[in-house]
């Protein structure tokens, strides 16, 4: 009986080449350095080599190459890309109907185009569990480095920050603090399941750093939906941990010590953002630079951005105001003062504002064809009735992955994420590991017995 897939990637030749990696994925590791790490944004004068740009331009011409040779093709067709393409061929046809038809057609080559190639590259370039893994310890790092500096130039020097807020230097993925804490919140997951699953001690102990790491910076962002988020993201990973073996009273009890250590190290601005949520405040009789103060004033300016994002879609049903064209619109229909070019703080309204009700429709097969393609790939994975290393590393990430896609939906209802790098890594990583969990087990490879998982110590 012919067996449908495999993942040991030490069995033969061809498999142990795409282990030890090629140009284009060197390429496409340094560039995730880049964008996660930012040393240009610390390092000002780096911004001259253009090094993001330059990686990932050279990522694309090695998988290009690679691929033209190979006879593969260079654009697969999966669920998730047939709907980008959708998706790109309906945001050409808004483009004459924008508002701002030029802002429009740069934000459809400039940062539309940009996204499909990460995404691109993120599903086919990464061809073994090591290879995903290794990428995601990549941008675990970068975050790690970006999130201790921050935290240490904030309690040693009392810098980074706005309005008591923790922001970092960096620009792309940390642009402000609910930004920073979105990319937090992405990561979140595979360290947890690092922490509690990896065979390594070593690595469980720097993975548990990670997430100390992450949560404090979280807490100090003062980002509500952050923190809901990172509470959620928890519960989620530790309800999938029971699949593994560690039991809830182990993972109970990590969060009653996490929350001995961690809550009294939370910023007082943070408990008076949430108080608002809670209680019953007069902004008027409150000082608008305090935490609470600045909070109400945040709720209600989103309260008005959505509700105007509401009466854009109603008036635009079909074609919208134009792709990134939401805060021209708003500003030239409802006469705002200069300072209030905003975005609508709404992912989902951004996209049916910006790109009408059937750029929302798609939008929302496009959330679904990428949720579907991992959950069949747990699926898929869960019925494997061999348990080598590389299984297990696919079972691992695509749980974790899983969460990670679930904490961005979240998000996406408080931020405007629609053209953004979030969903498109997230994305990137699900579509490779469904990849590779549908490659072929070579024919000389042993298929041991399966034997249950012992759960790991904490």
């Amino acid at each position: 009986m012919k067996r449908k897939r495999g993942r040991n990637a030490s069995v033969n030749g061809g498999v142990e080449k795409k282990e030890k990696g090629t140009f284009g994925y060197f390429m496409l590791i340094f560039y995730l350095f880049l964008i996660f790490f930012r040393p240009f944004d610390l390092v000002p004068s780096l911004k001259v080599l253009h090094l993001p740009m330059v990686a990932g331009a050279l990522c694309l011409f090695s998988y290009i190459a690679s691929r033209f040779t190979s006879g593969r093709p260079i654009f697969p067709f999966t669920p998730i890309t047939r709907v980008l393409a959708v998706m790109t061929v309906w945001m050409g046809i808004t483009v004459p109907f924008a508002v701002w038809i030029h802002g429009s057609l740069r934000g459809l080559y400039n940062d539309w185009s940009k996204m499909l190639i990460l995404f691109l590259l993120l599903a086919n370039v990464l061809e073994s569990a090591r290879n995903v893994q290794k990428a995601i310890w990549t941008c675990i790092l970068g975050a790690t480095g970006i999130s201790v500096i921050a935290i240490g130039l904030k309690v040693f020097l009392g810098e980074s920050v706005s309005e008591g807020r923790l922001v970092t230097d960096a620009s792309g993925l940390y642009s402000g603090p609910n930004f920073f804490s979105m990319t937090l919140i992405l990561l979140l997951p595979y360290a947890l399941f690092f922490f509690f699953l990896h065979r390594s001690v070593l690595i469980r102990i720097f993975a548990g750093f990670v997430v100390a790491a992450f949560t404090v910076a979280n807490m100090m962002t003062e980002s509500r939906t952050g923190m809901v988020g990172e509470i959620l993201v928890v519960i989620m990973a530790f309800w999938m941990l029971r699949d593994w073996g560690v039991s809830l009273v182990k993972t109970v009890g990590a969060v009653i010590l996490a929350a001995v250590l961690f809550l009294p190290l939370a910023p007082k601005g943070l408990w008076e953002r949430f108080s608002t949520v809670f209680g019953s405040y007069d902004i008027n009789k409150l000082d608008r630079n305090s935490a609470a103060g600045s909070a109400l004033g945040s709720e209600e300016q989103r309260k008005e951005l959505l509700v105007r994002a509401l009466i854009i879609t109603v008036e635009n049903p079909v074609f919208g105001v134009g792709m990134n064209n939401f805060p021209t619109a708003s500003h030239d229909r409802f006469n705002s003062g200069p300072e209030d070019w905003l975005g609508c703080h709404n992912t989902f309204l951004q996209i049916s504002s910006e790109l009408g009700v059937p750029g929302l429709v798609i939008y929302l097969a496009l959330l679904y064809a990428a949720w579907k393609t991992v959950r069949s790939t747990k699926i898929r994975l869960s019925r494997e009735k061999t348990d080598l290393p590389d299984t297990r590393q696919l079972r691992l990430l695509t749980d974790a992955t899983m969460i990670s896609l679930a904490g961005y939906i979240l998000f996406s209802t408080f931020a405007h994420l629609g053209y953004q790098a979030y969903f498109f890594w997230v994305a990137g990583l699900g579509q490779a590991l469904s990849n590779i969990s549908l490659r072929p087990l070579p024919a000389s490879a042993p298929v041991p017995a399966l034997e249950p998982e012992p759960a790991a110590a904490v």
